[in-house]
């Protein structure tokens, strides 16, 4: 027997044909499955689910957006980031550390140039909360439309989960009570992704979940290995049931200060998995954010240019991935209450000939809310019973 491990896409779009009566026989004897080729392999169900959306979340499309306020060349400036990359942007990202952070400028760009602004709230390191009150006063004062507030980025410099927990706890309370518009976003390091669980405050103090993905050339001295599929991975399949999800911080650096060499090409390819391939294979990730940023305007010690506006070749590589129709330019105020997802599971399958078989556990957990009694199976030598995928998937999206 063949045993392979290999990723596929089974999309979950209506399926023809159906099992009308009870299956009573598995449809291969035992003696005939030791006479085929049986292969193991790991497949992608994309299976609807009926959700409650979140405030600002699209039913269809991502929001664009990125982050320009440390980029000198660009006079910190939105607008010339835009002519550069020849797109409009959705949402404009800012840094909240004291209250000259956010200015009236900025505020009133945003609303003559129909953007709502990201806040980004960075934690002290003595957990205090003023900072808060005087982000709320600045906001109340200067702007009355929907803003996004990332609270408290989590990386591997918070060790504490209890202590994070409480401090973001008083902080969310404090933006909801003062601002009730504002769409909270909880957010981790790509590289502290798999303590997400830790330190999630839970669904009840968060409306949508993000991911900060900084890609260096060099990390500690060493060559930076880029690998974030399983850590994505396991991010989104935690949060894709209770919340929208984004991309909070995208940075791909084609330059660095370690060795002085340009690696256009590399960050290129890098671009492509992120706006292109990731929202093919995660459809409840409903924003990205690029931070247009050269390190060495935030610190002297500074290594990694993460700029695309920098780059010709950066830039008509972005400017072609966002001429798609999946990523919106303008956020919609105006969002549905509810309405169908598709929702990503990975799971074991037989494959014999031409049709692929699930293990009757996984069905019982994944396929829980329709009758099986009409689906073909087998029952495979290991023991286990084993129903066909494409006629549950076909039972199962009727009820959409």
């Amino acid at each position: 027997m063949k045993k392979t491990l290999i990723g596929i896409f089974l999309m979950t779009a209506f399926l023809t044909g159906c099992a009308n009566q009870v299956v009573s026989e598995p449809e291969l004897t035992t003696e005939a499955l030791m006479e085929l080729d049986v292969t193991e392999k790991l497949v992608d169900l994309y299976l609807p689910k009926q959700i409650d959306y979140s405030k600002l979340e699209p039913a269809d499309g991502i929001y664009i957006g990125a982050y320009v306020e440390d980029n000198i060349e660009l006079d910190h400036s939105m607008t010339q980031f835009e002519q550069v990359t020849g797109q409009k942007h959705a949402i404009r990202v800012m840094q909240y550390r004291t209250a000259s952070d956010v200015t009236s400028r900025q505020m009133l760009e945003c609303l003559a140039d129909k953007q709502v602004p990201y806040i980004k709230v960075l934690p002290t390191k003595d957990y205090d909360i003023n900072p808060i009150y005087h982000m709320i006063s600045d906001i109340k004062t200067r702007y009355s439309m929907p803003v996004f507030i990332e609270l408290y980025p989590v990386d591997s410099s918070v060790k504490d989960p209890s202590n994070y927990k409480n401090y973001y706890e008083r902080a969310y309370k404090l933006i909801k009570r003062y601002l009730p518009e504002s769409v909270v976003v909880w957010s981790i390091s790509a590289d502290s992704v798999y303590d997400c669980m830790t330190y999630y405050p839970g669904d009840h103090m968060v409306d949508w979940v993000g991911l900060n993905v900084y890609i260096p050339r060099y990390e500690n001295g060493k060559r930076y290995e880029f690998s974030l599929g399983d850590g994505l991975d396991f991010w989104y399949k935690n949060f894709q049931t209770s919340k929208p999800m984004m991309l909070s911080g995208i940075a791909v650096s084609h330059f660095s200060r370690v060795d002085h060499t340009y690696k256009v090409g590399e960050a290129t390819e890098t671009l492509n998995y992120f706006y292109d391939t990731i929202p093919k294979i995660y459809p409840r990730i409903k924003g990205m954010l690029y931070i247009d940023v050269d390190m060495k305007e935030v610190a002297s010690s500074g290594k990694d240019d993460y700029r695309i506006s920098s780059q010709a070749e950066l830039v008509n590589a972005y400017h072609g991935l966002l001429q798609s129709d999946r990523f919106l330019h303008e956020v919609e105020e105006e969002t549905p209450v509810s309405g169908t997802e598709q929702m990503k599971y990975t799971v074991p399958v037989l494959q014999i000939e031409d049709e692929k078989y699930i293990e009757k556990g996984y069905v019982r957990t994944l396929f829980n809310t329709i009758d099986t009694r009409g689906v073909p199976y087998i029952d495979y030598l290991d023991g286990n019973r084993y129903f066909s995928i494409e006629n549950l998937l076909e039972t199962y999206n009727m009820q959409f």
